[in-house]
């Protein structure tokens, strides 16, 4: 059976694989390694939660498997929980010093907590014992610039370069580097050479765009954005720069959905909304652009070229009075400021703008991240085709072979709470639904359908912490659609997260 499971594991029928190691468990539940391979199968399926549990339960049996402690801090790591990652990573480390990944995913985990003394030490490690090891290097650089030490990052840039003049992130990070210092054309160079090899990296695509865009070389900086977006299609930095590229050469329909995709993920978003109201503007959508101008003046009262366009746009419209009181309360403003307003329209040194820039006036600037350290690149031989049915994310009720086996076995009052419970669902008493899939769960914890039932419901209430796990064991008890919706909801997490930390940003 645990060859059957483990052929299912290998050829990516992950919830295949779950059901035979279920029933290794059942009759075997002292083993450890159906536990550690089901955990395997669940990262598969982005059941991070199912894995932890499925980790801790390995090592009760055995806690001198290294490789369950190494699967266990990836799961964490994709919760974005790296205290928790790091102290799984030292535990393996001292079974397996030589496993080079190890040591590499604990150095970005302090990275990400922002402990670079630890992160750097990590690194140091890291290059003596493997010296021919590029991406040593490259997590070194990436300390070194969280530091603000862009001359010593460069240097051991460099030094990874001389290890191997192919490494990707080493090119990369080169080419940011150049980026910061104006160097465009050399950066470009770099970019072009990272993107040789590998062609599908958006984020290079980006910033070769800008380089070109830097360099008026507005072709090639629109291609590359269309480029970037084909590959990541809600780039918020590929939206907002091609829609702006877009308007420069009068292609405002276009530009218009560019800035409408903005919106629509990010509705707050002032200076998406004051630019999608001077391209409505242009195409004589005067109505539109009132509405647009209105919002950002409403959010930013101070903000006088604003009071400007929309006194225009409402005059087109035959709105005099409207227009009049814009126009008296911009000239009042100029007068009290001693007509040291200036337009945004006036010419400006800096034609980019870091993404976290609140300033109205920089709209019409292009974007730029807010520093050069790329995205963590953890190392992982678990990198498996994630399974996705596409399957409705509904209440479901037991098959009638279910109910009949609960009936044979003398449960009808469990079938009585869960119809019960379910019936509350239906009725939008959420809170009782909750309460009435426990009591089933508290008489028979193998209920698959109770499980998946109350996790949708901690999901409608936004309790993911207490869904996850209930969704997690629908799915190892057969309710493979489970795994989809732990799917979805963890992209959107991470969405939110990005979201939630970027607004954080200074």
């Amino acid at each position: 059976m645990m060859n059957i499971a483990r052929n299912a594991l290998a050829y990516d029928d992950y919830v295949l694989s779950i059901s035979y190691f279920n029933i290794v468990i059942n009759y075997k539940p002292h083993l450890y390694e159906p536990y550690f391979f089901r955990g395997v199968a669940k990262f598969y399926l982005d059941d991070y939660s199912g894995t932890i549990l499925d980790c801790t339960e390995t090592i009760r049996r055995n806690p001198y498997y290294p490789n369950t402690y190494e699967l266990r801090g990836l799961a964490y790591i994709n919760l974005n929980q790296f205290a928790e990652a790091i102290e799984d990573y030292k535990v393996a480390t001292e079974m397996t010093p030589e496993n080079r990944s190890l040591w590499h995913n604990m150095a970005l985990c302090h990275i990400e907590m922002d402990s670079l003394d630890q992160a750097d030490s990590i690194t140091n490690i890291i290059i003596k014992k493997w010296p021919k090891h590029a991406d040593g290097y490259n997590i070194k650089a990436q300390v070194l610039l969280q530091k603000k030490d862009t001359l010593a990052a460069e240097a051991v840039i460099d030094q990874a370069l001389e290890v191997d003049r192919y490494n990707v992130g080493a090119l990369t990070a080169k080419a940011n580097i150049l980026m910061s210092h104006e160097q465009y054309e050399e950066a470009v160079k770099h970019f072009d050479e990272s993107l040789r090899l590998n062609p599908k990296n958006a984020g290079n695509l980006i910033n070769r765009a800008l380089c070109h865009y830097h360099l008026n070389h507005y072709r090639e900086a629109m291609a590359d954005y269309d480029r970037a977006l084909d590959l990541e299609p809600r780039n918020f930095v590929g939206h907002y720069n091609r829609g702006l590229l877009r308007a420069n050469v009068g292609e405002d329909n276009l530009a218009i959905e560019d800035f409408n995709f903005i919106l629509s993920i990010d509705p707050d978003d002032m200076m998406a909304t004051f630019n999608r109201a001077t391209l409505l503007e242009n195409i004589g959508d005067y109505r539109g652009a009132i509405r647009d101008y209105t919002t950002v003046i409403n959010e930013f009262p101070k903000f006088l070229y604003g009071y400007e366009r929309r006194a225009a746009a409402r005059r087109k419209i035959g709105d005099i009075a409207g227009a009049t009181r814009d126009e008296d309360h911009l000239l009042r403003e100029q007068i009290a400021h001693r007509y040291g307003y200036s337009t945004p329209t006036s010419r400006q040194k800096n034609k980019t703008r870091k993404k976290s820039s609140v300033n109205l006036e920089d709209y019409q600037k292009l974007v730029e991240e807010d520093d050069s350290i790329q995205e963590q690149a953890y190392e992982s031989e678990y990198r498996g085709k994630v399974q996705n049915r596409e399957q409705e994310a509904k209440l479901i009720l037991p098959s009638e072979h279910t109910y009949n086996i609960y009936k044979t076995t003398g449960q009808n009052d469990v079938i009585a709470l869960f119809e019960s419970a379910y019936q509350a669902a239906q009725a939008g008493n959420i809170n009782e639904a909750i309460a009435g899939f426990t009591q089933v769960l508290e008489k028979n914890d193998h209920f698959a359908e109770a499980y998946f039932n109350r996790g949708l419901l901690h999901l409608l209430l936004d309790n993911t912490s207490l869904a996850i796990p209930d969704l997690s064991k629908a799915g190892e008890l057969g309710i493979y659609q489970a795994y989809n919706i732990i799917k979805k909801n963890q992209n959107i997490k991470k969405n939110q997260n990005g979201k939630k930390q970027e607004k954080q940003k200074p």
